[in-house]
């Protein structure tokens, strides 16, 4: 499908995704992501395991994941909305060197890191500039 193509290039271009998830407040919190990548139609990241985020994310594992190039002309983002899942340990060490491949500075410490796969349930795109502003895919639909 052309338009995946499209899709996971304008993901693959970004600097960093926002992962959004959920506080035990039911209220949401927002955060920067930088050590990404796509694998297959789903993300993964790497992040500190001692945080609020995994902490946010063992209660709750439904996030969304917000892409959007910094100094667009048009309004134009990408949301994917799906669940978070930790990695064992030998996928988190492949999914690291694919995150290095974006991120060659990232070091990945099973003692201190954690990686996430996010599987994609929905892929919502925004784009003012087309002529149909939104279009929502799900993730069998990017098969």
């Amino acid at each position: 499908m052309a338009e995946f193509n499209t899709i996971r290039q304008y993901l693959y271009d970004n600097k960093s995704l926002v992962l959004a998830t959920v506080d035990p407040a039911g209220d949401p919190q927002l955060r920067h992501i930088g050590a990404y990548n796509i694998v297959g139609k789903d993300i993964v990241f790497l992040t500190s395991a001692d945080t609020e985020k995994t902490k946010q994310i063992a209660a709750n594992n439904s996030v969304a994941l917000l892409f959007q190039h910094e100094g667009q002309r048009s309004p134009k983002n990408i949301t994917i909305y799906g669940h978070a899942k930790v990695l064992d340990p030998a996928a988190a060490e492949a999914a690291s060197e694919l995150i290095r491949q974006r991120r060659p500075q990232i070091k990945y410490d099973p003692d201190v890191n954690v990686i996430y796969k996010v599987e994609t349930d929905t892929v919502k795109v925004l784009d003012f500039s087309a002529e149909v502003k939104q279009k929502v895919y799900t993730a069998a639909q990017l098969a």
